[in-house]
């Protein structure tokens, strides 16, 4: 079987409201025509910003391994205040209020509290 390339072109659409970048055939609103405004975001913490940008040895290394640290949070537990929807039908997850990830101590002092997630 052959597969067909796809090709959707630049994104380089500006939306005139929010300046939101999309393909030209894309449908999306992004903000609804400037009724939904987003506050700037804020800028990385130093320590972060330097460890994408600098030159040394720890940022080189947070570099290489960056998407194992993001498997690593992406492992951690997750908690929420999970309500069940009412009535029948399938099942689907619904949160109210705010999520949280827990992470143990990958090295705890305790040999006996050394987990994972």
């Amino acid at each position: 079987m052959e597969h067909q390339i796809h090709y959707t072109g630049a994104m380089d659409v500006r939306c005139q409201s929010c300046g939101a970048l999309r393909f030209q055939r894309e449908q999306l609103n992004c903000c609804h025509n400037g009724k939904v405004s987003l506050p700037p975001l804020q800028k990385y913490p130093e320590n972060l910003r330097l460890l994408f940008n600098a030159d040394s040895a720890e940022a080189s290394n947070f570099r290489q391994n960056i998407r194992n640290y993001n498997s690593a949070f992406a492992f951690a537990s997750f908690g929420a205040n999970i309500r069940p929807p009412p009535g029948r039908g399938p099942f689907c997850l619904r949160l109210q209020g705010q999520t949280y990830h827990y992470a143990s101590n990958l090295h705890a002092d305790d040999p006996d509290e050394r987990r994972y997630g």
